[in-house]
């Protein structure tokens, strides 16, 4: 039986052709949409990294910038919680996005050769319209907002996974963040900040985990707008349970429009 979605899928591509045109057309990047490297995991399967990179809205800064994260998979943590990030915000900044991305991976190299961080895994589900490893033109990031799915079906079966499934709800903040909020949350959003919860569903189509749920959303999320699915990895150690990594696109507000990070949840299937 087809998801639901399916019906939607010639609606969606068509949207997203112009977005495809416009990053294959090369123009100009204004906006903040990051785009995605995968390092890999560790041969353990304890660690997993990945680069996000991206030209800052260029109302506020130039600066080309670069954040690496590697995150523990058996607590879902940044190791020595936080993100190595190399950034210049000032409306001065000459940091070119190679310059970044080169000074963020030496400072990177240590950890990353300590974990022997190296396996790319396998990544079993895709949602092509993110053009994770494009930086999407700005004009073309609300739209990439607005199809922007909650659910993927992982290409496997050997974790009983069918479904991931995305919702968003309001969770308390580090910042009022009531205003980002669209027409349709529901509830007193005073004080809060939209954060989202990942479930697994069995081949029965019931969930049977929380892979992840918001309790508290980070300022460091600036007020997201939205989520959605992105990509799915999977790496099985030998002897260990398989790992799996779910890549999440945040969206909010920026200088002049739309932003795109990602967030990395990691974790074991059962």
């Amino acid at each position: 039986m087809r998801h639901p979605w399916w019906g939607m899928a010639k609606s969606r591509f068509a949207l997203m052709l112009g977005v495809a045109l416009a990053v294959s057309a090369g123009s100009a990047w204004a906006g903040d949409a990051a785009a995605r490297r995968v390092i890999g995991f560790s041969p353990d399967g304890n660690y997993f990294a990945f680069e996000q990179y991206g030209t800052l809205d260029a109302g506020a800064s130039a600066s080309g910038y670069s954040q690496i994260d590697i995150i523990d998979t058996r607590i879902d943590a940044f190791v020595g919680g936080k993100s190595i990030l190399v950034i210049d915000e000032s409306e001065e900044a000459t940091l070119t996005l190679d310059q970044a991305r080169a000074q963020a991976a030496a400072k990177a190299a240590p950890l990353l050769a300590r974990y022997a961080i190296a396996s790319p895994g396998q990544r079993t589900a895709f949602d092509k319209f993110t053009f994770p490893g494009e930086m999407v033109a700005y004009n073309d990031i609300s739209r990439l907002e607005q199809v922007s799915q909650t659910w993927l079906a992982p290409s496997y079966d050997e974790l009983g996974i069918s479904t991931i499934q995305l919702d968003q709800m309001a969770a308390a903040s580090t910042s009022d963040c009531s205003a980002s909020f669209d027409n349709t949350q529901q509830g007193d959003t005073s004080g809060k900040a939209l954060g989202f919860r990942l479930t697994l569903l069995g081949q029965d189509g019931k969930p049977f985990k929380i892979l992840h749920e918001d309790k508290t959303v980070p300022g460091s999320r600036n007020c997201p707008t939205s989520y959605g699915l992105s990509e799915v990895y999977e790496f099985k150690p030998g002897g260990k349970p398989a790992v799996i990594v779910v890549l999440v696109q945040r969206f909010s507000q920026g200088f002049e429009g739309r932003d795109r990070r990602f967030i990395a949840v990691t974790g074991q299937a059962r």
